[in-house]
């Protein structure tokens, strides 16, 4: 890491998001000792995030997961990956079809279905062109309706958001999809 964690916040805001992050993840994240603790409004941008990922959605839980070691995966973030692979586990929706994405095993690419790889030509297209040719764009239409194409690119743009935080900080792996794996 670029930054040194903050281990032991005064502020009790962050002490209780410290708690929280211990309690359901088996440790403090990162992010939150590296970047939050420096800088608190934006957790707070974060637990709107998250809000909006989990509760003001209408994509199946495993859509947006999809989504999100999609783009992690093609940005290279190993913290982002682990904790979408982390909350797989601990959602019980399981990791096998997403290890594909993070290893690079094309050959287990038939794992997803058409509806699946419309979403992963537009991830990938954009991670490496920044843009979505029509051709692609018609693959999302061909499957989903406008909220829900909506709803995947603001999910995309959101691990944008942190994958832009966490690179250039050099933030890696916390072991969180192991923890959750020992911990379910």
């Amino acid at each position: 890491m670029r930054l040194e964690a903050i281990e032991n916040p005064s502020n009790p805001w962050l002490k209780m998001a410290y708690w929280v992050s211990k309690k359901q993840f088996g440790k403090v994240l990162s992010p939150l000792k590296v970047i939050y603790s420096r800088k608190l409004p934006l957790l707070q941008l974060a637990m709107k995030i998250a809000k909006f990922e989990e509760k003001q959605n209408s994509l199946a839980p495993d859509l947006r997961l999809l989504i999100k070691i999609a783009a992690a995966t093609e940005n290279g973030c190993s913290f982002c990956q682990d904790i979408a692979l982390a909350q797989a586990v601990r959602s019980k929706i399981g990791t096998e079809k997403f290890v594909a994405l993070t290893g690079g095993d094309e050959s287990k690419q038939s794992a997803f279905s058409e509806k699946e790889h419309a979403v992963l030509a537009v991830i990938r297209q954009y991670a490496a062109e920044r843009k979505v040719s029509d051709a692609n764009f018609a693959g999302l239409r061909k499957h989903f309706n406008e909220t829900e194409i909506v709803e995947i690119l603001a999910l995309n743009a959101f691990e944008q958001f942190y994958n832009a935080l966490t690179i250039p900080l050099e933030i890696e792996s916390d072991g969180l999809q192991s923890l959750a794996e020992k911990n379910p």
